[in-house]
């Protein structure tokens, strides 16, 4: 019966830590969206509604008051397999831009916000080399700014800014391909 229980133990053991250093798997290509299919996302600010705003470049290039600030990420503008829809809802009454995830497959609901339009597709988990897209949130100017620099994420928080947690994870850009300069500490809490 020792022996029994000796083997027993030993299997178990033997497939729990196997099974706990199987778990961080890296997703093969084949379970990757295609990242040539990938656009370019570009950062820009609308002084007229005090908005930033993530689009693509070719969309955002349409509006002349719009401020281009740099190209931001990789990310699909049509459905690729793996990737799920994120959408942009406004708040007519902040002139405010959100970027959000269904969770259950419907357009999101965020108090406030309103038409929900999905405006590309990402992952919902940091897979395939992508990098999470954090949003942090200045309410006394009714505006949310969005990054892929963890270093400029905490940077905006430090100033006033409010955590707006992760929107979606992202392709990050080439290395050698233009990004948004990193940011200078603001003084006034202003972007």
């Amino acid at each position: 019966m020792y022996i029994i229980f000796t083997v027993f133990a030993t299997l178990l053991t033997q497939a729990a830590f196997g099974q706990a250093r199987a778990l961080p798997q890296r997703r093969s290509a084949e379970t990757c969206a295609d990242p040539s299919l990938a656009v370019v996302w570009t950062e820009a600010y609308a002084p007229a509604n005090t908005a930033h705003t993530v689009a693509p470049r070719w969309l955002l290039s349409a509006d002349a008051s719009t401020q281009f600030e740099g190209d931001m990420f990789l990310a699909w503008q049509t459905p690729q397999d793996f990737t799920i829809p994120f959408y942009r809802l406004f708040n007519p009454t902040t002139t405010d831009w959100i970027l959000a995830i269904s969770t259950d497959g419907t357009a999101p609901i965020v108090q406030g916000f309103r038409d929900a339009t999905i405006v590309g597709y990402a992952y919902s988990t940091q897979v395939c080399g992508s990098v999470p897209l954090l949003g942090a949130s200045l309410p006394s100017r009714d505006d949310h700014y969005y990054t892929t620099s963890a270093n400029d994420h905490t940077s905006l928080l430090a100033n006033g800014w409010v955590d707006a947690e992760i929107a979606v994870f992202v392709l990050p850009l080439p290395s050698g391909m233009y990004s948004l300069p990193l940011l200078e500490e603001p003084n006034d809490n202003q972007s």
